[in-house]
Parts: structure tokens; C-alpha cells; sequence
């Protein structure tokens, strides 16, 4: 089958973000629009988001409504107008050799469509992407200056507007380059037959192919299928609850041999009883922790989203792969002092276990401090007002500096301190610092919220 390779690059981006696709002959101009909108980070492959067009010598290719009907009949910037729907690229790339794709006349998007092969054995009626590089922009993000803008916000966690841009960004699905995940997209892209009898495959899973690869991945073929468990098994017990994708591109940024999407999925298919045995479960594409129940999932979910990933180094992620490891901080420490002293006569044998559960209830039902101190008080009967009063408060601490799932790793002092960066930190880790200072009801809280500490950690 006659197929045409393209290399798609931005124009006015830097650093350059580009894809190669491989598409059949006789694709309309509406289809070429489908497909870059399958590869990039644009939304009109789900409505008609924006429009867009494309100049020729001697015509203007539009799926804009407004031009269509001013100038149906007339010459739009000399051109004659036309609908993509009805016309097929073939002759243009050949006569042009490129062609510029204009999309958003707002944010004024420009990509260079470069002709660089036409072959003869392609053998699927759809789409592929072949290879490609950078994140391409999302959509209604001002155009290459907004973008740049956009880019130096997200990569400066310290920055004013970094928390509120990343929800944003992740609510118009900025996303990395995702090469097999695309791929299944742009079967919906169809518009000629597939030619089954050419292609490696059995009932209709593609074995190898020239363009296509290898659908599936033996199980032998992961080189490191014990540090793939441990990875699944940190990010479940790091997150609660993260999808194929982000784990993907965690994997791979920490790792030299990089995992493919198919890779994975054949991973999974082979270790569902080694993931199960672990507390992890897969529903579509997610691992998810076995303690979530549905309505702690949407809980999980609907206060995670917006929020970015805490990502530590391989070897302090791979901790988390042990179901009771957490960060130590010092609050913890005046926590196991004062129930050592009041509930286990001095004895620190049980410490370790009741601290375990401890964060275990936070993770699960999140910031809720006074859920989490009540259960707390019924398990050591605490019933001396002032004696419960003074636990609530130590747990609150460990509370706000105890990494959760409705953060996506992240403590909710750290999530503050991106709300407000120019707040005093905190610290967690394992040093000197005098911690058993009485906070008034109506003092700032020690977490750095800005607010009283009654209307914040001491709820």
C-alpha cells in the first residue's frame, strides 16, 4: 500500500518538538488534521475544538465555519476556499514537497508538514507514529510566547503560580510523548482497509511489523522483571493509586533500558499474582492499592488531580516498596516519646507497629486529623480530655509532614509551601529541632498554612 511519511515539527518552539507518522495515500486534509491533533496535545480530536487551515498555491483548506461562508464563492487571501473534508493531500505534498499547518488562529499554532518519504509497503488503514521528540503544548496556552511562559512556570516548583498552572495543564492533558499509547488512538483514524495478509499476526495482534513493531511482548524479553515489580509496587505504595503513563515516564527517566507501554502490559498480564500478593491491583490502566475501597478511590482521586507527582531518587522511591516504609520525621519521634511514656510503661516494642497503622489511616482517609485521633484515642483508651488534647495536636504534626495519596506523594506542608512559596518551611527529616512548644488555639499554625492553628492542623 502507497503510504507517505511526514515529519511534523512546531514552528517558533524551542526546544524543537517534532513527530514522524507514516499515513496511507488518499488521505483527506480533514484526516491529515486528525491525525496531528492524535499526536500533539490539541483536543479537536474529541470536538471541534478549534479550527484550522492550510494554504496551497491556489486554494485556502479550512474547517472554519466563519471563512467557509464569507467567502464561499470569493478569494480568501487570494485563495480559492475549500473544505478538507473533500480534498485529499496527495497531489499537494508531491507538487510542495511541505505544507503549513495553521491551527488556532488565535494562538497563531504553525507546523511544518515535510513530505520526507513516499513508500509502497504499508499495510494498515490507519495512521502511525513512528518516533518523535519534546512535549507538544496544550491547547489555549497563548501561542509560542505562552508557551515559553507556560514551560518556565512548570519547571519551577517555586514559582507563585506553579501549582495553579500544573492543575491547569493537567486538566488540558499536557502530557509526554506517549508512542504506543498514540498508536492505539490513531486506529480510530481509519479510512482505508487493513491488509491482514501482509502483516506478521495472529488474529489480528500484530507480531512485528516494519512500521508497527511488536505488539506483544514475551515476558522473557524485560531484562529486569524483578525491578519493574519494585518499581509497581513503590509508586502503589508511594501514590495509593497512579496510571500506566506516569508510571512509564518515571520508570524510564530512572532507568537506562527504557519500558515500552506493550512492554508493560505484558508485564502485568504475567504478574497478577505477584502484584496481588503485594497489595497492588490492576483496573484498566492503573495500579491502584488493594485498601482502596471504591469511595476512598474517588476521594484519592478527585483531591489528587491537579497536583503534581512528588518523585524522590530511584534509591529513596525503591524504599517505598517495603508496604511499612515511610519518611521518618521528627515529629513521629515526639509521637513514639509520649505513647512510649503513657501507653507501653517505657517499652518501645510496639511503637513501630502502632506508628505503622497511624500513617496507614492517614494515607487512607487524608488530612481528616480528627478521624484519625479519634481512632487513635479508642485504641488506647484515652480518655482524659487534656491528656486526648495534647495527642491530637502531636498527630496533627505528623499529619501535615506524612507524604499522602490525596497528594500524590507529596506532605501537605509541601502542597502549602507551592500554594504560598514564600512561607517559612518546615522541617521533616531526622533533625535537632524543639518541637514541644505549646501552640494556642488562635497562633499560626506550625505547618505554614498562614491560618490559625485551630482553623487548620488543629481542627
Amino acid at each position: 500500500m502507497k503510504a507517505y511519511i511526514l515529519k511534523l515539527s512546531f514552528e517558533h518552539v524551542d526546544p524543537k518538538v517534532w513527530r514522524r507518522v507514516i499515513l496511507p495515500a488518499d488521505a483527506t486534509f480533514n484526516r491529515l488534521h486528525e491525525t496531528i491533533q492524535y499526536v500533539t496535545n490539541f483536543r479537536s480530536t474529541m470536538e471541534a475544538y478549534h479550527s484550522f487551515g492550510i494554504a496551497t498555491n491556489d486554494k485556502y483548506i479550512t474547517n472554519n465555519e466563519t471563512i467557509l461562508h464569507e467567502y464561499k464563492g470569493k478569494k480568501y487571501e487570494g485563495r480559492e476556499v475549500k473544505q478538507p473534508t473533500r480534498i485529499k493531500i496527495d497531489s499537494y505534498l508531491q507538487e510542495m514537497g511541505y505544507l503549513i499547518y495553521n491551527y488556532d488562529f488565535g494562538d497563531d499554532w504553525r507546523i511544518r508538514v515535510e513530505l520526507e518519504e513516499t513508500v509502497e509497503d504499508y499495510y494498515f488503514g490507519f495512521p502511525t507514529i513512528l518516533e518523535g521528540e519534546g512535549t507538544a503544548p496544550p491547547e489555549d496556552v497563548g501561542g509560542p510566547p505562552g508557551f515559553e511562559e507556560f514551560k518556565k512556570i512548570m519547571d519551577n516548583p517555586n514559582h507563585p503560580d506553579y501549582l495553579h498552572m500544573f492543575g491547569w495543564a493537567e486538566q488540558q492533558g499536557y502530557k509526554p510523548i506517549d508512542i504506543d499509547r498514540t498508536n492505539d488512538l490513531l486506529k480510530f483514524v481509519k479510512y482505508k482497509k487493513t491488509e491482514w495478509d501482509k502483516i506478521d499476526h495472529d488474529n489480528y495482534l500484530v507480531l512485528s511489523d516494519k512500521y508497527r513493531g511488536v505488539k506483544s511482548s514475551p515476558q522473557g524479553e524485560i531484562e529486569d522483571k524483578e525491578t519493574v515489580l519494585k518499581y509497581v509496587v513503590a509508586c502503589t505504595n508511594l501514590y495509593g493509586v497512579i496510571d500506566f503513563p506516569k508510571f512509564l515516564e518515571i520508570y524510564n527517566a530512572q532507568n537506562n533500558k527504557a519500558l515500552t507501554r506493550n512492554e508493560l502490559l505484558s508485564f502485568v498480564d504475567n504478574s497478577l499474582e505477584s502484584l496481588q500478593n503485594q497489595f497492588v491491583r490492576v483496573d484498566k490502566d492503573e495500579f491502584i492499592h488493594t485498601t482502596i475501597r471504591p469511595n476512598d478511590y474517588k476521594i484519592i482521586k478527585d483531591n489528587a488531580n491537579g497536583k503534581p507527582y512528588y518523585i524522590p531518587a530511584k534509591e529513596e522511591l525503591l524504599r517505598y516498596a517495603d508496604a511499612n516504609y515511610y519518611e521518618a520525621t521528627i515529629y513521629q519521634e515526639k509521637l513514639a516519646s509520649m505513647m512510649q511514656k503513657d501507653f507501653f510503661g517505657g517499652s518501645s516494642l510496639m511503637i513501630k507497629e502502632n506508628m505503622d497503622q497511624l500513617i496507614r489511616e492517614m494515607q487512607t482517609v487524608g488530612s481528616s486529623i480528627n478521624m484519625v485521633a479519634q481512632q487513635f484515642a479508642v485504641r488506647h483508651q484515652i480518655q482524659d480530655q487534656e491528656l486526648f488534647n495534647k495527642y491530637v495536636q502531636a498527630i496533627a504534626f505528623v499529619s501535615v509532614t506524612t507524604r499522602l495519596w490525596i497528594n500524590r506523594g507529596h506532605t501537605p506542608h509541601e502542597i502549602t509551601l507551592m500554594e504560598q512559596p514564600d512561607l517559612k518551611t518546615v522541617s521533616t527529616k531526622s533533625e535537632t529541632t524543639k518541637t514541644d512548644t505549646k501552640v494556642g488555639r488562635n497562633d499560626p499554625c506550625p505547618c505554614g498554612s498562614g491560618k490559625k492553628y485551630k482553623k487548620c492542623c488543629g481542627k
